[in-house]
């Protein structure tokens, strides 16, 4: 009997690259995004994380991002990208 054996790594499409980074322009206050994946207890995680962010009182900016599904993709992706300096994605259960 002749098995077929399936390659689980996804084949690229010629098509589209990769945007280079580009070097943010300095701001007063980093923006740091927190991208909330709609799983259980992320809600809880990613607001304890904001309150221990903003008690450093470093000023930092915080954008709270929902997926509204948790298996989708992110529609807000780009204003994060665009956005933020740095994107904590939360994914725990």
């Amino acid at each position: 009997m002749k098995q077929e054996i399936l390659n689980p790594i996804g084949e690229r499409s010629g098509g589209r690259k990769a945007a280079a980074v580009t070097q943010r322009k300095s701001r007063d206050k980093p923006v740091i995004g927190l991208l909330n994946n709609s799983k259980p207890n992320v809600a809880f995680f990613l607001e304890t994380v904001e309150k221990e962010l903003l008690a450093q009182a470093a000023g930092y900016e915080i954008v709270n991002i929902v997926k509204p599904k948790s298996a989708g993709p992110c529609p807000d992706i780009e204003l994060l990208a665009e956005r933020c300096d740095y994107v904590i994605n939360a994914v725990a259960d």
